[in-house]
């Protein structure tokens, strides 16, 4: 009768220190995808830039774009921009359609368009059109710099 309560918790435990052997290299497989942390008001985000001192970068596209489907598919699915994306900006995701003022303030004449804004609404950069991943994280980085140059010249007070 032994034997027979042997078995099953032998079996138990090699099907225990299996799991949690394999687990490890398939829990990637598993992981959820990570994403850009879009805000939808131009507002909220604006006051979120001012508190973490961080760039918006608002984009601006519309659902029946082609090119916008394109960039959304490809440029804004890689892994390392969307980290770089979330956690050096804030990003702002504004369809055109309902959107049209803001637009037309940020003298948006195609899109996809990006515009990145520093917390006090200089402009810093913009990216026009389906660009692919390198060229996009290139523009992000140079304005990065120019932020920095940005507030630099604001902190020093004048001679």
């Amino acid at each position: 009768m032994k034997t027979a309560r042997t078995i099953p918790i032998a079996i138990l435990s090699v099907v225990a220190v299996a799991t949690f052997s394999l687990a490890g290299p398939f829990t990637h497989m598993f992981e959820l995808r990570q994403e850009l942390q879009w805000r939808t008001d131009l507002n909220l985000a604006h006051n979120e830039a001012v508190q973490s001192n961080l760039p918006m970068l608002i984009m601006i596209d519309a659902d029946w774009c082609p090119h916008c489907e394109k960039m959304n598919d490809s440029t804004f699915s890689d892994t390392s921009l969307i980290k770089y994306m979330n956690e050096s900006f804030i990003p702002v995701h504004l369809p055109l359609n309902g959107n049209e003022r803001v637009a037309e303030i940020l003298d948006v004449e195609r899109i996809p368009c990006s515009i990145a804004l520093s917390p006090r609404a200089d402009l810093l950069g913009r990216v026009v059109g389906c660009v692919n991943t390198v060229q996009y994280r290139e523009t992000l980085a140079k304005v990065r710099v120019l932020q920095a140059r940005v507030e630099h010249e604001f902190a020093v007070p004048p001679k």
